[in-house]
């Protein structure tokens, strides 16, 4: 039994903001619906790479990343028969998760007061790149949008004397998916006292100002605007440095403020004593030959054996690992954290698991692959909704689903 098994999901999405934020409850045992459209499906099935480096929509590793323990099924809500069977879907659903424009759904005939007229405890997450109001709200999105329009751009990745860097793998749609969860499981507890459902407006951007990140805080608390470079000659707190096979990231950390005294013991570098090197300021103002005084000590080691040794002494240093390393790490292995779920089409496909246990179990353990396009469909329209085969052929036939 899992702890969200007795929720219901319907899942609108068609973004990966929408999409991981009912993956989440669904890893979580929430009885989840993800609705496509016919014959194209979720635009995720397009996106590389793909399983065997084959074009196809069952072997997206995006699409097979953030849609397990989802059943699927294929349907045009444009059409009045496809509207129909969403709202049956929504009558006895708790959740419901959308990421059309603002005012497409109301268009349709299926905006939050007939949704709520359908079912009065539903919560509805409307999930966009702006939000439901504004003078952005009709504007296109993108992770990379948001991260300019939220600041992280100006301030965050990068080097001072180049152009603002990006982020990489998505993650202020992470972020936002993150956050609908945090608002939909608040919903639910209300929905406990108050017998109603919410509307949810969830916003991409938004999700990446809120993020305490030494970026917005600052300025607001104090009108100081941080740079970017932050990481620039900060070698004790930041910078890359290569080992004999692979490359670490040093740390003050764990060194009880002293961190020169404490890692000149470890390198065996008496050198790292000179008062030149004494501050957090000084150290940057003489990075280069900071550098090289921890370099050549470091390209000796290989990194495990620098990391069980530094860390055995209490200092703190991050090992720079390939996917290859992580997925291969002895210390996820003993926790269990890595899961294989098995897909018809893609093979055997190890995921890994959400982060935390529940009382020593694993909740990704035993759950089901991204489903196929359409899979459930008979499953769930006849099953379900109580059509039968007939009326599903007919439905198929007109592209219905």
């Amino acid at each position: 039994m899992h702890i969200l098994s007795d929720i219901k999901v319907v899942e609108l999405a068609h973004g990966l903001a929408g999409a991981f934020c009912a993956k989440l409850l669904a890893d979580q045992g929430a009885s989840t619906i993800k609705v496509e459209p016919p014959a194209w499906g979720d635009p995720a099935r397009r996106e590389p790479p793909f399983i065997d480096g084959v074009p196809h929509p069952e072997g997206s590793t995006l699409f097979l990343a953030f849609n397990t323990n989802k059943r699927g099924v294929t349907l045009d809500i444009e059409q009045p028969a496809g509207l129909e069977l969403v709202l049956r879907l929504v009558a006895d659903a708790d959740v419901l998760i959308e990421s059309y424009s603002p005012g497409h759904l109301d268009s349709l005939g299926l905006g939050y007061p007939v949704l709520k007229e359908t079912n009065p405890g539903v919560i509805v997450t409307s999930c966009t790149y702006f939000g439901q109001t504004g003078p952005y709200r009709d504007y296109q999105g993108g992770d990379l949008v948001a991260q300019a329009l939220g600041g992280f751009l100006h301030a965050v990745t990068g080097s001072a004397d180049m152009p603002p860097m990006g982020t990489a793998l998505e993650q202020m749609e992470i972020t936002a998916a993150r956050n609908g969860v945090i608002a939909i499981m608040a919903a639910l507890f209300q929905r406990q006292q108050s017998g109603e459902g919410q509307h949810i407006d969830l916003s991409t951007m938004e999700a990446a100002i809120s993020t305490p990140s030494a970026l917005i805080h600052p300025y607001t608390f104090t009108g100081q605007s941080p740079k970017r470079g932050g990481s620039d000659g900060n070698v004790m707190d930041g910078m890359h440095i290569p080992t004999a096979d692979g490359e670490v990231t040093l740390t003050t950390a764990g060194t009880g403020g002293r961190p020169m005294e404490a890692w000149a013991e470890f390198l065996e570098e008496p050198r790292l004593l000179d008062p030149k090197f004494a501050t957090r300021q000084s150290r940057m103002d003489n990075w280069e030959e900071l550098h090289s005084l921890v370099a050549t000590p470091l390209a000796k080691w290989n990194n495990l054996d620098l990391m069980r040794e530094s860390m055995a002494r209490g200092l703190v240093l991050g090992l720079v690992q390939s996917p290859q390393q992580v997925v291969d790490s002895p210390h996820l292995e003993e926790r269990g954290f890595f899961v294989e779920i098995g897909h018809p089409d893609a093979g055997s496909l190890k995921y890994p698991g959400p982060g935390f246990f529940i009382d020593g179990e694993n909740p990704m353990e035993g759950g089901r692959p991204a489903p196929s396009l359409g899979q459930h469909n008979s499953e769930i329209f006849c099953g379900e909704l109580g059509l039968t085969s007939e009326e599903l052929g007919l439905l198929r036939a007109a592209q219905v689903v």
